[in-house]
């Protein structure tokens, strides 16, 4: 019996295992070692059978190419690339021609043959692997050599062009590596043999007319102008020619390019895949179109306006177009909008682009809504980049192209052309600027309700833009280039609000066309005073543009086209001329002043905005100006002698202004006390005091602005100012929110507080109510809602019939009984707005007062306001009074503390305002009322102190009366806190000694 032979152990190289291991390694650090690795140790062997050694790694290497193992590809497909290249330099110096290029490109072809039975995924497998080892050999560089074989170039060309043709989802990857070979080849200056190959299989292989073949024929183009270029395929041989647009945009979109004739003749199949990735053959011809633009090409190409308007608007951006047309779409835009020109930007703001925009960023629902706002951001990135490129957006979003009668900010239910507007360069919103003021002026609609929608939402954007500036600063030359905008903006405003055009002046082009009606007149008027508003509170030196605003009023009065709405011969055209002339001397007197012209700025604007007023048709606005010009007289001309007089009459006029309830005028009395605070004498703190004592009703309103007791029914106008005061409430809100814990607990009490009336206003409300059913009831000769159930003979008596005289007393009575009910519930009305009004103005003198304090904390007049506060805090209904006067005594306090204290000449009068405190201190109110009442007592104490030593001992009088009243009267409301604080500060005192 023989014997098996004994099989012999193979060897095996580990470390080649461990190398071909990492070549598919994940970290690109790990595959770039390995193929370095690789090369070392076959260039450390010896040329003893190197020709095997090649093959056997060459071999090793394709097979790797199939896999899809993690990273296998492309670290196989690295080294071999490196293989090819590093080998052949080697072997050439060496004159050993031990590769033969084309042996390796047939063992690439044999080890990628999918042969057999196999899955589709083996099969795509193979074809990966044969393309990425074409690929190795173009980039090896080893196939354009000079002594490299002739046939390698086009068995390399066949292999592409085969997978493009048999595989239509490789055919983007296959055109990706010819296009990579055109600029390779024209970078390398090589031979044009091996382009004209090139474009010759493009041609045989029919992949001329498809995107790839696109950007390989333009790249060929554009590297080789003299080359030979077949003029069968496209006119005069370029794609890009003005006559081939439409046949263009369908290959590019990858549609049916011709009839079933085309077909038949060898057509390439299409893909039948989509991708979100966009086609690199896009971006190439943009790119070829866009530097046409920038050389200044005048031929037959086609523009890249036209381009876009016939390939990506009427082509992806389609009504009928799908949506990953539109997201192809919106995806070329987020991509040249990044990098185009300033002069192609307006070019891809095209009419079905926008109207796709605004229909995707309407919805969170809709399917390409992050599209859409991927591309808003996209512009949003360049305008901060670049301020310029927002001129293009901003025409292109503004009203002035946006279809309809809504800006984009409204109809996307976004804030793009806001934040485009705050983000944009100054000469971006000029130009933007001055041409919506000319639409506003003549909107191209004759239809009035068309010409009323347009002008509204024009207005709004002015507005708008204006709001994006939060101030002016001439130093970085902003006031020098935005100053005409907005004296334009004011102009256009000021015309179409207080003007009517004359029928014969259609003719003017500077006038309104249509004429504006009386309703968007009331609109444009609100917007004008919003527009000084942001002015007042924002620019510096506003007075100066409020006075050009409404000296447009008067210049165009002398217009005979137009017509002013305050008629120029009423019984107010003396007072007006008068306040023309006066309104002339104090700019005349602002030019001529030195020094510090403060007061005469913040005079001027007053001066202004009320002549606006009287034109706004404001009552009141008549006789304000008769009272400013005595003010003015009296603060200026004879300043020494009547000074204070001066002051009184200005707080006065400064307390209507914040009476009104509009934030213009709110802002435009902080600014003018602001600039005359120095001037302000107790008389004029004391008009202040008097309406914190206002009692918040109805009688307390009739007191602070002197009205009749009239029907309620008649005072219902009164609440108009709702809105406004809601206004001012929710920003004072805002401003208090974030207040101490003494603040807090004042809200708690206060809110308190307002129970006792809230439940007496609905008991009050429960009987009326039960009066008005029990007066019904007897009209009716019924019972009562809730009465218990009628009798029998009730029935029978309710059953009766009445005859026609019964039932018009009873209407006439029905009559009375509800009218009764009606003022009743008017009366309730009333004194809900009586309330709010009286708060609403204490509010806003509160402001007065705190601007007062921070610039005249060290006068000893503001002591005067110390008490009135405090006892604001306790007596008012309101949290938000009480809040703001407890925020101010402890604001007084703490600038007094930190910065300069009042200086005191008569001592007297600070420890007596001590001893008031004190008593105020021992009254019935919240945690925040005596946290206010302890620290303006500690802040007189210190006052004290600070002006003498001596006073220590009045000070702790003061204080042993009422810890004595305290500890005796178990009725006395003065809080234990009140004491230890002052235990505390008078440690604080003695250590500091």
């Amino acid at each position: 019996m023989s014997k098996k032979r004994r099989r012999e152990p193979s060897s095996v190289d580990t470390r080649m295992v461990e190398i071909y291991d990492d070549l598919a390694n994940e970290s690109e650090d790990i595959r770039i070692k390995a193929a370095h690795a690789l090369l070392i140790r076959i260039s450390s062997d010896s040329n003893d059978g190197l020709r095997e050694q090649f093959n056997e790694v060459f071999q090793r290497l394709v097979r790797g190419l199939c896999s899809s193992r993690k990273a296998a590809r492309i670290g196989f497909s690295v080294a071999l690339t490196e293989l090819l290249s590093q080998r052949w330099g080697q072997h050439r110096d060496h004159g050993a021609h031990v590769l033969n290029t084309t042996e390796l490109i047939d063992t690439l072809i044999k080890q990628t043959e999918a042969s057999g039975k196999i899955s589709g995924q083996e099969e795509r497998d193979h074809q990966f692997g044969r393309l990425f080892g074409a690929e190795a050999f173009i980039k090896s560089g080893i196939l354009f050599q000079p002594d490299a074989s002739r046939d390698a170039w086009p068995k390399i060309l066949d292999i592409i062009y085969g997978i493009a043709k048999q595989k239509p989802w490789l055919r983007e990857e296959c055109g990706w590596i010819l296009f990579g070979t055109c600029q390779t080849l024209t970078d390398g200056d090589h031979d044009h043999s091996f382009i004209q190959a090139l474009l010759d299989k493009l041609c045989q292989s029919g992949m001329a007319k498809t995107p790839e073949g696109i950007a390989i024929w333009l790249n060929i183009r554009a590297g080789y102008p003299g080359i030979q270029l077949p003029d069968a395929i496209w006119r005069d041989g370029n794609p890009l020619h003005r006559k081939e647009k439409s046949r263009l945009a369908r290959i590019l979109k990858e549609a049916s390019t011709g009839s079933q004739s085309d077909e038949a003749t060898g057509q390439i199949a299409q893909k039948g895949n989509w991708t979100s990735r966009i086609h690199f053959a896009w971006i190439f011809v943009l790119n070829q179109l866009a530097g046409n633009v920038a050389k200044g090409t005048k031929s037959k190409t086609l523009s890249f306006e036209e381009f876009w308007r016939e390939a990506i608007d009427d082509h992806l951006f389609a009504a009928s177009s799908t949506e990953e047309r539109k997201y192809w779409g919106f995806s070329l835009f987020q991509q040249m909008f990044k990098s185009a020109s300033p002069s192609l930007l307006p070019a891809l703001f095209s009419r079905n682009l926008k109207r796709s925009l605004i229909n995707q960023l309407a919805s969170k629902d809709r399917y390409l809504h992050l599209a859409a706002e991927r591309s808003i951001r996209s512009i949003l990135d360049r305008v901060k980049v670049e301020p310029s490129s927002a001129a293009a957006a901003l025409e292109s979003f503004s009203c002035m192209s946006v279809e309809g009668y809504l800006s984009f900010d409204q109809l996307t239910k976004t804030k793009t052309l806001e934040r485009l507007m705050s983000i944009a360069d100054d000469n971006s919103l000029l130009n933007v600027g001055l041409q919506l003021c000319n639409n506003l002026v003549c909107p191209d609609a004759q239809d009035d309700q068309v010409a009323t929608a347009r002008r509204q939402v024009l207005a709004d954007e002015i507005m708008m833009l204006l709001k994006s500036r939060p101030t002016f600063h001439s130093e970085v030359g902003s006031a020098s280039t935005l100053r005409p905008l907005v004296d334009r903006i004011f102009e256009v405003l000021v015309i179409c609000s207080y003007f009517s055009v004359d029928a014969s002046a259609t003719t003017r082009r500077d006038l309104p066309d249509p004429p504006v009606s009386g309703k968007t007149q009331d609109m444009l008027r609100t917007r004008l005073l919003t527009c000084l508003s942001h002015i007042v509170s924002k620019f510096p030196d506003p007075g100066s543009y409020v006075y050009r605003a409404v000296g447009v009023i008067r210049l165009k009065e002398s217009d005979s086209l137009l017509r002013s709405n305050l008629d120029p011969s009423g019984p107010i055209s003396g007072t007006m001329d008068q306040a023309w002339t006066v309104l002339a001397l104090v700019a005349d007197d602002l030019k001529k002043a030195k020094g510090n012209k403060t007061f005469l700025e913040a005079f001027i604007l007053l001066y202004s905005l009320t002549v606006l007023q009287v034109h706004n048709g404001d009552a009141d606005a008549v006789s304000m100006l008769d009272e400013l010009r005595s003010c003015y007289d009296l603060m200026t001309q004879r300043r020494q002698v009547h000074g204070e007089q001066g002051s009184e009459v200005l707080v006065e006029i400064l307390l209507s202004l914040v009476a009104k309830p509009s934030v213009l005028f709110r802002r435009l009395a902080q600014q003018v006390i602001s600039t005359a605070t120095s001037d302000i004498n107790s008389n004029g703190l004391q008009a202040m005091v008097k309406v914190l004592e206002t009692k918040e009703n109805v009688s307390g309103r009739e007191e602070m602005f002197e009205e009749e007791n009239e029907d309620p029914e008649s005072n219902s106008a009164a609440s108009d100012a709702g809105s406004d005061a809601e206004e001012v409430d929710t920003e004072d809100a805002n401003r208090t929110g974030s207040s101490s814990d003494g603040e807090g607990e004042s809200s708690t009490s206060t809110e308190s507080n307002e129970e006792p009336d809230d439940m007496e206003g609905t008991e009050a409300g429960n009987e009326e109510l039960a009066a008005f059913n029990m007066k019904l009831a007897q009209a009716l000769k019924t019972r009562p809602a809730n009465a218990n159930l009628v009798t029998a003979s009730d029935k029978e008596s309710s059953d009766e019939d009445m005859d026609d005289e019964q039932m018009e007393a009873l209407d006439a009575h029905l009559a009375t009984i509800f009218k009764e009910r009606k003022r009743t519930a008017s009366k309730k009305a009333d004194k809900k707005d009586a309330k709010e009004t009286i708060v609403n103005f204490k509010c806003r003198v509160i402001e007065l007062m705190d601007i007062y304090v921070k610039q005249q904390h060290q006068n000893p007049l503001a002591l005067d306001l110390l008490l009135p506060l405090l006892t604001a805090t306790r007596t008012t209904t309101s949290k938000l009074v009480s809040s703001k006067a407890c925020n101010l005594v402890r604001e007084y306090s703490h600038l007094c503390k930190t910065k300069e204290s009042p200086r005191i000449h008569d001592s007297s009068t600070v420890i007596k305002l001590l001893e008031d405190v004190h008593v105020e201190a021992a009254q019935e109110g919240s945690n925040a009322h005596a946290s206010a009442c302890s620290q303006a007592s500690l802040f007189l104490s210190r006052l004290l102190l600070a002006t003498d030593r001596e006073h220590q001992r009045d000070i702790n009088r003061v204080y042993s009366r009422t810890q004595e009243a305290w500890s005796t009267d178990k009725d006395s409301k003065v809080r234990a806190s009140f004491f230890t604080d002052w235990i505390g500060w008078c440690n604080s005192i003695r250590l500091a000694r």
